[in-house]
C-alpha cells in the first residue's frame, strides 16, 4: 500500500513545513499559487526578504509580477489562474502566441476576431430575463479589469513644449502685447511679441495724422 502523506506543519508566519522538516511551502500574494523549496533554498529566500513573516506577507511569483507590471490587478490574475486549471500562463508567451495568430490572419486577408485576443476564460454569474441566476463562461482579455489598458502613459509638458502650438495667455497677448506675461521668457509661441516689437509703430497703436501734400492757406 502507498504511504499516507503526513499533514504539514503550519509555522507562526503562515509558511507550511513538511512533516519530515525538509521542505517549506508558501503562496504568492497575487496569484495564490503555491511554491516550495528545500531548507537551504528556503533560508536564502528568507534572508532576501529579511524575515519569514515578511516573506509570507509579500512574496510574489515572477510570472505574476509581470502581469502587475503590465497593469493588471490581483483579481484578474487569480481569475486567469482559475480559468487555466490552476496555472498562470506566461504573459510574454501568451502575447507572442496571439501576435503570431493575428499576423497569420492578416496575411491571409482576414480581420482578426475579438476572441483571438483572449488570454483565458472565467466563470461569471448573470441574471436572465426571468430573474434566475446562471453561470456563464466569459472570455478574459488583456484589458479585462484594467480600464487604463489603452491609455498612453502620462507625459508632463514643459512650458517650451506647451507653447509651441498655442498661447497660454491669449488675453495678455492681445491686450498688453505680451507685456507682463508670466511665461514670457520661456514662451516659444509664434505669436510672441518681443520688447523691441512692442515699441515699433506697428504695435504702438498710435493714431497717424495724414496731411495733404499740396496744402495752402486760404
Amino acid at each position: 500500500m502507498p504511504r499516507k502523506a503526513q499533514p504539514r506543519i503550519k509555522r507562526p508566519s503562515g509558511v507550511e513545513q513538511s512533516a519530515n522538516g525538509k521542505y517549506y511551502y508558501w503562496k504568492c500574494n497575487i496569484s495564490g499559487l503555491e511554491t516550495f523549496a528545500d531548507e537551504k533554498r528556503f533560508k536564502e529566500v528568507v534572508k532576501t526578504y529579511g524575515s519569514e513573516a515578511k516573506l509570507a506577507k509579500e512574496y510574489v511569483l515572477r510570472p505574476a509580477q509581470k502581469y502587475i507590471d503590465a497593469g493588471f490587478d490581483s483579481d484578474y490574475v487569480k481569475a486567469l489562474v482559475k480559468s487555466n486549471d490552476g496555472k498562470l500562463p506566461r504573459i510574454d508567451a501568451a502575447e507572442k502566441a496571439r501576435k503570431k495568430e493575428i499576423k497569420g490572419l492578416k496575411k491571409r486577408g482576414r480581420k482578426p476576431k475579438l476572441k483571438n485576443f483572449a488570454v483565458g476564460e472565467q466563470v461569471a454569474t448573470t441574471v436572465t430575463a426571468s430573474g434566475s441566476v446562471e453561470e456563464v463562461v466569459q472570455k478574459v482579455y488583456p484589458w479585462t479589469g484594467n480600464p487604463d489598458y489603452f491609455k498612453s502613459p502620462p507625459h508632463s509638458l514643459t512650458i517650451e513644449e506647451a507653447t509651441k502650438e498655442t498661447c497660454l495667455y491669449p488675453a495678455r497677448q492681445m491686450d498688453d502685447l505680451c507685456y507682463g506675461c508670466p511665461v514670457f521668457d520661456r514662451c516659444t509661441c509664434s505669436l510672441k511679441i518681443s520688447a523691441e516689437e512692442r515699441l515699433s509703430p506697428k504695435h504702438r497703436r498710435e493714431k497717424t495724422t495724414v496731411k495733404p501734400i499740396n496744402s495752402y492757406d486760404e
